[in-house]
């Protein structure tokens, strides 16, 4: 399970984006971890649309939200991102066009929800985050998740 801080942190993101209704998901190692891979996430990662990252920003101003910033892409694509500490926890909220890696999985609804603390979390498939890893030149993490899926669905026969 995640650490309290961000646990509680992601609580406080759900409550908040879900209230603005803002589409969301997360994503990296907290989602990762959430679904049951061995990983210990450092921070939080939250993908939006780019029309809501400065809702985004204003929304967790009292957590000292940054502006916008241009993000140092993966891919040919611009992003950009709003980092929050909220609860303890570092958190990154990234956001591209609607044909960016991240933004195109969330609008196609590759989400599964993962309950925490009774709280249903929106959080990337394991094969669309695999798919955005490997789509984003990180190929040693997208065969991670491929091998906890082989082994995961290797043990249910």
């Amino acid at each position: 399970m995640l650490n309290q801080n961000l646990s509680d942190a992601i609580k406080i993101i759900r409550e908040r984006l879900d209230d603005n209704q803002i589409k969301w998901a997360l994503v990296g190692s907290a989602n990762m971890k959430l679904q049951g891979m061995e990983v210990e996430p450092r921070d939080l990662d939250i993908v939006v649309q780019y029309k809501d990252l400065q809702k985004a920003s204003s929304i967790f101003s009292d957590y000292s939200a940054s502006a916008v910033k241009e993000l140092e892409s993966l891919t040919d694509k611009p992003a950009w991102e709003v980092k929050a500490r909220i609860n303890g926890a570092e958190v990154q909220f990234i956001a591209g066009d609607e044909k960016d890696v991240y933004v195109s999985k969330l609008l196609a609804n590759k989400i599964t929800y993962v309950k925490l603390d009774g709280v249903e979390i929106p959080c990337f498939t394991l094969e669309a985050e695999s798919q955005a890893y490997a789509e984003t030149n990180r190929g040693h993490k997208a065969r991670l998740i491929q091998e906890f899926l082989g082994a995961h669905l290797g043990n249910q026969v």
